[in-house]
């Protein structure tokens, strides 16, 4: 079943969270359930130039730890990695885990109808042979989705790359679309719209009194920014139009906010 949400398309320059932070405390300090949905690359971690040269700290795992010690507090770890992977690399048991932006998830994955899994495996063999002389850009196939990287190319490769991509989805109709990430993009089905399906899947009909907290880097977030116009949604680096309500610089300064927010929580 795929899900959609009717979002605000306006974008504003984003606050400092550190700045406004008796505003979020206030939020925090008013709510009786908490839940901390957390992008991985570039958000809890910094970026490489390969996804498996990624390490995760013993302090972000500290502070995911202690924040998912809390009672009424959900921790969910939402990224375009693979659920395994996502998992293996964070380590951390009582924390939830949603893979390839909301597709995968514990348990489960989307199911994909038979037009959608034609229409992904048709553009992947399209996209193989037409990127695969291009220099820097290679393709990951997770299953569900297919990502293009680009982190190790010049403007020019990129450029090419885009040009490719911008007719790339035309003979599959609305089966498949294209979320824009940091250096990435990923080609994904419709039954797979965007991270923010994990907030309805997680927390239910606990959502009015919950104060949910959503942190991301990237152009795969924003739908979820969106999404979320009414609660605690945080851009990592200094992006002047986003659908985020606040900005942090760096990963580092994510786990700054974790910390200062997991001690205001009972």
């Amino acid at each position: 079943m795929v899900t959609t949400r009717k979002v605000n398309e306006s974008r504003d320059p984003a606050l400092s969270v550190f700045r406004n932070w008796p505003k979020i405390r206030a939020r925090l300090r008013a709510a009786k359930r908490w839940a901390f949905f957390l992008d991985f690359d570039g958000t809890l971690v910094n970026l490489r130039r390969r996804p498996g040269d990624v390490r995760m700290s013993r302090a972000a795992k500290l502070v995911l730890k202690r924040l998912a010690g809390h009672v009424n507090t959900q921790v969910v770890i939402i990224s375009g990695r693979k659920r395994n992977n996502v998992r293996e690399l964070v380590s951390l048991s009582a924390l939830q885990y949603f893979g390839v932006h909301g597709g995968e998830r514990e348990g489960e994955s989307v199911t994909l109808s038979a037009k959608s899994k034609h229409a992904l495996e048709g553009a992947k063999r399209v996209a193989q042979r037409a990127l695969k002389s291009i220099p820097g850009v290679w393709i990951q196939d997770k299953a569900l989705s297919v990502a293009i990287h680009y982190r190790e190319s010049d403007r020019r490769s990129a450029l090419l790359a885009a040009e490719f991509l911008a007719g790339l989805l035309e003979p599959w109709g609305d089966s498949l679309h294209i979320l824009n990430g940091s250096r990435v993009w990923e080609i994904l089905p419709r039954e797979i719209p965007g991270k923010f399906t994990a907030v309805d899947d997680v927390l239910g009909a606990h959502r009015p009194a919950t104060a949910v907290v959503y942190i991301g880097n990237d152009g795969t977030d924003e739908v979820a920014f969106a999404a979320l116009p009414d609660d605690i949604t945080v851009r990592v680096g200094r992006e002047p139009q986003t659908h985020a309500r606040y900005f942090v610089r760096t990963p580092a300064e994510v786990l700054r906010l974790l910390a200062r927010m997991e001690k205001e929580l009972p």
